[in-house]
């Protein structure tokens, strides 16, 4: 044993320090005998030996006598086995690295240095015989043995005051980061602070959903180092242990391995966890997030949950404070950007409405040339290219229409996944054979409310964009999946700004990927990154439009040389409806009988072109630029109305409410809509849904004929 043994009575102190360490064998006992015998004078008095080792033995400060050389223990009182826990035998058997936890991060002289510097104190953290650490002040001296320099340790237990210190300057630095840093910085920040005071070496952050399932996590630098801050963990977390601590509202410990929780066997590129310990931040009696820490050196204890709780409940205020900011920032920077692409839209929609109106009238009044010119004529060939231009803008009109969200649509109940299959191979063609193409589905039986059309064109432009920011080789790649949305999720910025449950459809491509500052306009109509005569840039605006009118989100994930990953969110079907509308027929339907036509729409040059064309097809045609002259007109007249051709938004009252009047007059009317905007056919509800038919300006003599023919079949 290395407890030193007492020498005679007429020893002095230092002598009996002195004995060599092959001399001390004898137990701790032997010294409180000397102490009782030898070392009592005749009076009851002490010898001034005895009366040290007596102050020694009872003290209540915890006394060590360390070997500097060694680094054995030489000499324990009897405060340091009460607070160790080991018996005197016991702990003069151990070294000093056995019970100073950090020892293993020191450099092997670190006691002759302490040794040399001959007086001192430093923090630093023991194992008790329980495996429980402590944070403790060391205050150190030296004594001599003879020759040799000892270290004489005075321990004091300060864990309480270290957490309190700790946690004051936590808070302290927390509220300065609060201003300048991020929410996830903060939430490092708070990791690593609970690491450094239990000695464990992983730490996550998870918050908690409405429906308490596990969301978002964030990483502790070491654990970045682990590669959790980028192994592709799931948006939402199934770990048992976290339910645990949800449903319970208490504090978890894990010292088994095979119960762990963490990515143990899950990802790749994990270090394994040994040891776990998740506490739950509750506020009014609900979960809002979770603190995980793993890889203890020793067992995590009760002292550890007090510690790391207080620590997250100090962190948590602080950092909800900040999450909510962000989110109120995310959602007025929504807000703002859905704003100005309405306005967008509004003005889109504006100018192609009138725009739509002198394409009408060049059309009809080209075709109506065309068709009185010999074909021998050469300028049949001018007018010819002349329409040709004219259906050209016409089409570049529907695309902007389309981001206004003013798009003729027919919304049908579909298996989205079982459409997109039909699709799939006209969308390897638009890829290409430069990328290569990956299809996965996973809505299985989810169904969409959308016209099927808008879905193509949709997939076609997503597509297209993918194969044109692969310059080389690469690959696009179109996933679907089911996703549910929380009110919560909305706040913390997801792309979904209404709760509900969704079909996603994202394209991602290996490509160029889109710069930063670039990012913010690419939904924009004319916004284009490729060289003039290279694209229009509506493609990414049309996307935007149908999204929108199908009441869904968009959102874009990329920067540079990392490639593109757009996902949108389309609202699952759960209700059944009647679907309104009907399709124009692809083949004309012959006429037979004369009929009557009511021409109204409130652009003079579009009425006469269209009864120039009704009354060459052989239609009796009335015409009006009001629906109160229109009006006016049938009440005067005995004329029977067959159909009313009419635009659907015009002064005084829409086409709707026009033909509903009218109805009540000639209950056996058809209608037939037009308009240089585009309406979703639902907007015709009040009108018998077998009355109403659309056709979108402008258009060309055979469509409408064909479309009056159809209705009057």
């Amino acid at each position: 044993m290395r407890s030193f043994r007492s020498s005679s009575a007429a020893s002095s102190q230092n002598e009996m320090l002195a004995m060599p360490n092959d001399q001390t064998e004898n137990t701790r006992v032997t010294l409180t005998e000397s102490i009782q015998a030898d070392e009592v004078h005749p009076d009851g008095s002490f010898s001034s030996k005895a009366f040290f080792l007596n102050v020694l033995e009872n003290h209540d400060a915890v006394i060590l006598l360390i070997d500097p050389e060694t680094g054995g223990i030489m000499y324990a009182n009897t405060a340091a086995t009460g607070f160790y826990g080991w018996s005197a035998e016991q702990i003069s058997e151990l070294h000093l690295h056995e019970i100073d936890a950090p020892s293993w991060t020191r450099d092997e002289s670190w006691l002759k240095k302490l040794a040399s510097d001959g007086h001192g104190r430093f923090l630093t953290m023991h194992r008790r015989i329980d495996d429980t650490l402590r944070h403790v002040e060391v205050r150190f001296g030296t004594a001599t043995l003879q020759s040799k320099t000892v270290l004489f340790f005075i321990v004091q237990d300060n864990s309480e005051r270290q957490h309190f210190e700790a946690l004051t300057e936590f808070r302290r630095n927390l509220l300065e980061m609060a201003d300048n840093t991020s929410t996830e910085e903060l939430l490092s920040f708070t990791l690593n602070e609970a690491e450094r005071l239990t000695g464990s070496t992983l730490g996550f952050f998870n918050f908690i959903s409405d429906n308490q399932s596990v969301l978002r996590h964030a990483c502790s630098t070491s654990s970045r180092t682990d590669n959790c801050g980028h192994a592709p963990h799931p948006t939402v977390i199934d770990f048992g242990v976290s339910a645990d601590v949800i449903s319970k509202k208490c504090a978890v410990i894990h010292n088994d391995q095979a119960t762990l929780r963490h990515c143990n066997g899950e990802f790749v590129n994990h270090v394994k966890a040994s040891r776990e310990l998740i506490v739950p931040i509750i506020r009014n009696g609900k979960v809002m997030a979770t603190l995980e820490i793993g890889n203890k050196p020793v067992d995590y204890d009760e002292n550890d949950i007090r510690l790391v709780s207080l620590l997250a409940g100090v962190g948590w205020d602080i950092i909800a404070k900040k999450f909510a900011e962000e989110s109120e920032h995310k959602m007025q920077e929504a807000l703002q950007h859905t704003q100005k692409m309405e306005l967008i839209g509004r003005l889109a929609g504006g100018i192609a409405h009138d725009i739509n109106n002198v394409l009408a009238a060049i059309l009809g009044h080209s075709e109506i040339v065309i068709d009185r010119m010999s074909p021998e004529n050469p300028l049949t060939e001018n007018l010819r290219n002349i329409q040709k231009s004219t259906i050209r803008a016409a089409d570049l009109i529907q695309q902007l229409l389309a981001f206004a969200r003013r798009q003729t649509i027919q919304p049908k109940i579909v298996l989205l996944d079982a459409v997109l299959e039909e699709q799939i191979p006209l969308l390897r063609e638009v890829v290409g054979e430069q990328a290569s193409f990956e299809w996965h589905s996973g809505t299985h039986d989810a169904r969409i409310l959308m016209d099927p059309s808008q879905l193509d064109q949709l997939m076609t432009s997503l597509c297209a964009n993918a194969r044109d920011a692969i310059t080389q080789q690469g690959s696009v790649i179109i996933e679907t999946s089911v996703v549910s949305v929380e009110s919560s999720d909305c706040y913390a910025g997801h792309p979904c700004q209404t709760p509900g449950s969704f079909a996603s459809i994202s394209v991602s491509d290996t490509g160029c990927g889109i710069d930063k500052n670039v990012l913010p306009h690419i939904f924009e109509p004319f916004f284009s990154t490729k060289e003039v005569g290279k694209g229009t840039g509506h493609g990414l605006s049309t996307v935007y439009g149908i999204v929108k009118q199908n009441k869904g989100w968009l959102d874009c994930q990329s920067a540079p040389g990392k490639g593109t990953r757009f996902t949108v969110y389309l609202p699952l079907f759960e209700n059944q409806v009647r679907q309104t509308g009907t399709r124009l027929p692809e083949n004309p339907v012959k006429h037979d009988g004369l009929k009557t036509v009511l021409l109204v729409d409130d652009n003079q040059a579009i009425v006469q072109v269209i009864k120039s064309m009704l009354v060459k097809k052989g239609y009796q045609v009335l015409t009006a630029t009001s629906p109160n002259e229109a009006i006016g007109m049938v009440s005067d007249s005995k004329e029977t109305i067959d159909l009313l051709l009419t635009d659907m938004v015009m002064p005084e009252m829409n086409g709707k409410e026009l033909s509903i009047k009218l109805l009540s007059l000639y209950p056996q009317m058809k209608t037939l809509f037009m308009s240089g905007y585009t309406l979703e056919m639902t907007a015709l509800k009040g009108v018998s849904e077998k009355e109403a038919h659309f056709i979108r300006k402008p258009f060309r003599i055979s469509e409408l004929t064909s479309a009056i023919t159809a209705i009057f079949a």
